[in-house]
């Protein structure tokens, strides 16, 4: 009777579509790069939400690297339509590289084994662009490929070590290269491609690693996508997990790069096509839809990176595979404080569409980190993320469904890039700016010119933007004061909840391998 009972089951799952594999929810991440809550039509005009480059203009009555905020993208659009948006989502690193580092480990990037090489432990560490992602390490793709997981990366990858890569000529890694150029270089453009291939294909996890762009130079979404299409279809048949790092924005639309007119379709990161790819609407169609909407064409890349999700999209309904997919969307970080902790870097939108599992429409405003995303997808998956994936992130399931968010979910979280740290809780937030003495000679002996990262580059306006920003210690009022324009820290009406910002960070830096001035001494 049980044996009977058993098949009876089973032909019921069948006759409703149910298998072994489709009991697996397919998994589509979609990562942008440096896309501002303002680069979206859904949330450009949320500037008490997000504080984009448009928010602090129409808030602080200036903003600088704002461009005009409409753009055109229904597809993107319709995630947070048909699904839910997270309004206090952060990442937990400002850059490229430890964003990534902690969407794909789920830890701080100041854990990062490489990062160790030349910060050894219980050493101060400056974060720069790191830490690589190395093979000893977990990672989401590993834990989904032993629960039965197709897995396929696409686009960008930021999480190199040195010396992996051949050296190459600066000239063969142009962005928006021309055809004359890459056919100039097209050997060592190969070469550094298969050379990236080749490492990244082996211990990390990835089944398929096609269609990538070792850092940033081109933008050829045709070619891009046409890879994650194909991996959609060749994976039907069983649960996949696709990581789809776009090239795009990477910085404002209006940069000269994201002219969607000026480029050669024959020329992708691998070297040079014979045929351009054209899987993507053509730029005439794109520019017809943006001019018809009051779109300047500075912003036509807002619509042509919407039609890569929208060819997703399509695609997974045309496969019906649309009832057993989540699809999320967000970004690396902001612009507006990249390589920093501020709120214009660390906070951007995230759309999380589930059709039949979560609400459509619905926000959330629970404290979640990218750090947290890693063990989400392992537990959706039916597996359990490893211990060293729960020691900063943990899974926000329970929030996801509509639920409560758990009675122990954290009160605080960690923002790092440089030599900045910050805790960030639902009201509140507390920056400290540390350095070692070195880095100090270096400001002392060029006061505003070096910054806090210890170098005089690569801070993206963020000294502009903040009053606060050359202060070693700041506190900001998160509900009167998005924008973080008035430092509270001397306010001695705050001091209670300066020390009990002060505490928690102490705590956190406790736990990482690094020290940070005087945080983190009981360790």
């Amino acid at each position: 009777m049980k044996i009977k009972g058993i098949l009876m089951v089973l032909l019921w799952l069948h006759s409703v579509g149910y298998s072994s594999a489709t009991l697996k929810p397919n998994i589509l991440l979609i990562y942008a790069d440096d896309l501002d809550a303002d680069e979206l039509n859904y949330t450009m005009n949320r500037v008490d939400t997000w504080a984009s480059a448009h928010g602090a203009r129409c808030v602080v009555g200036k903003g600088r690297k704002a461009g005009s905020p409409k753009v055109l993208t229904p597809h993107i659009d319709s995630l947070a339509e048909d699904g839910l948006i997270f309004k206090r989502f952060y990442v937990n690193g400002t850059v490229c590289t430890s964003s990534r580092y902690c969407l794909l480990t789920g830890r701080y990037a100041t854990r990062g084994i490489e990062l160790q090489e030349d910060y050894p432990a219980g050493t101060h560490a400056t974060l720069e662009w790191r830490p690589a992602i190395v093979r000893e390490e977990t990672n989401l793709a590993k834990e989904l490929q032993k629960l039965g997981y197709r897995t396929g990366i696409i686009g960008k990858w930021h999480n190199m070590p040195d010396k992996v890569l051949p050296k190459r000529n600066k000239n063969a890694h142009q962005p928006n290269a021309t055809y004359k150029i890459t056919m100039e270089y097209e050997e060592p453009i190969n070469n550094y491609y298969e050379a990236g291939i080749s490492y990244l294909s082996d211990g990390f996890g990835w089944d398929v690693v096609d269609r990538m762009e070792w850092g940033n130079s081109i933008v050829n979404l045709d070619w891009q996508c046409e890879g994650a299409l194909q991996f959609i279809e060749e994976s039907k048949e069983k649960p996949f997990f696709l990581y789809c790092a776009l090239p795009v924005p990477h910085g404002q639309y209006y940069f000269d790069y994201n002219d969607i007119t000026s480029y050669d379709q024959r020329v992708t990161s691998a070297g040079l096509l014979e045929e351009p790819i054209f899987v993507l609407p053509k730029i005439e169609d794109v520019l017809l839809r943006t001019r018809a909407a009051g779109v300047v064409d500075d912003n036509a890349m807002a619509t042509r990176m919407d039609d890569y999700v929208g060819a997703l999209l399509d695609k997974i309904g045309a496969l019906e595979l649309n009832e057993n997919t989540i699809v999320i969307f967000t970004s690396d970080h902001g612009s507006r404080g990249k390589n920093s902790v501020y709120e214009g870097g660390a906070k951007v939108p995230m759309m999380i569409k589930w059709p039949g599992q979560i609400q459509a429409g619905a926000e959330n405003d629970s404290l979640i980190g990218n750090v947290d995303i890693a063990a989400t997808l392992i537990d959706l998956a039916g597996g359990s993320a490893p211990a060293d994936m729960t020691k900063d992130g943990r899974s926000f399931k329970s929030q996801l469904f509509g639920k409560a968010e758990p009675k122990d979910w954290r009160t605080g979280m960690l923002i790092e890039a440089g030599n900045s740290r910050a805790i960030v809780t639902r009201d509140w937030k507390y920056v400290a700016n540390r350095v070692t003495p070195e880095i100090k000679a270096k400001m002392t002996a060029r006061p505003r010119e070096v910054f806090w990262t210890g170098v005089d580059h690569h801070n993206y306006q963020t000294e502009q933007m903040y009053p606060g920003y050359w202060d070693a210690d700041q506190l900001y009022d998160l509900n009167t004061d998005l924008y973080e324009q008035l430092n509270l820290f001397e306010e001695p009406k705050h001091q209670l909840r300066l020390e009990q910002m002060q505490k928690y960070l102490d705590g956190v830096v406790a736990e990482l391998p690094h020290t940070f001035g005087e945080f983190g001494n009981s360790k």
